[in-house]
């Protein structure tokens, strides 16, 4: 018998793990950003998946201060 690799996302979809490989690149994919930017806003916002989505919204939406 053989044993398949199945496409995992994280352990939790409402957490942000940026020190587990796997869902670093999960995340960074779903919220299409670096992985510097996503450890960014990790330790600006916290773990939440809520949170980092919207740091990093307001991040790369239109800036006003230019």
């Amino acid at each position: 018998m053989s044993i398949s690799k199945v496409k995992r996302g994280p352990f939790a979809n409402n957490r942000v793990n940026p020190h587990e490989p796997n869902e670093l690149k999960y995340w960074c994919q779903k919220f299409t950003c670096t992985e510097i930017q996503l450890k960014n806003a990790v330790m600006a916002v916290g773990t939440s998946s809520d949170a980092v989505r919207h740091f990093l919204k307001d991040k790369t939406g239109s800036r006003s201060d230019t």
